[in-house]
């Protein structure tokens, strides 16, 4: 599981980086990238089915612990 979480890590940040790379290219005068819309649209989803991931995976993690603690 851990092994999971860190590939979604690794994964999101590159997905991050090629969304703004996308963007940043289709702003330059005379460039225009063909579906930058639809591209950006796509990756942006992918991005929060794993940031929703992660964040339920430590939301759960959370409550296991302080079940264990009480």
């Amino acid at each position: 599981m851990e092994k999971v979480k860190t590939i979604s890590k690794y994964v999101l940040n590159i997905l991050t980086i090629i969304n703004a790379l996308i963007l940043g290219i289709n702003a330059v005068e005379g460039i225009a990238i063909p579906y930058c819309a639809q591209i950006t649209g796509v990756i942006s989803v992918l991005m929060g089915v794993i940031s929703t991931y992660l964040l339920g995976n430590k939301a759960v993690t959370t409550v296991k612990s302080k079940k264990g603690s009480e």
